[in-house]
């Protein structure tokens, strides 16, 4: 069940993180406006707790540090 849960984990920080990736790096390289001061600070937010999120789910799935 950890290792499920951990999973889903991951695969919801990774989905974040590419959503806020997405968002730094649609407007300046795809032709669009860049985005205002405020949004641009959320999706670094974004993109950096997906960060954590996504590498805290993969240690959960893979097991390290766990007691066995």
């Amino acid at each position: 069940m950890r290792k499920l849960l951990g999973g889903f984990t991951a695969l919801f920080g990774l989905a974040v993180t590419l959503f806020g990736g997405w968002m730094l790096v649609r407007g300046p390289f795809f032709g669009g406006p860049a985005l205002e001061a405020v949004p641009m600070v959320a999706a670094l937010t974004a993109f950096l707790v997906g960060v954590v999120i996504f590498f805290r789910g993969l240690v959960r799935w893979a097991g390290v540090g766990a007691r066995i």
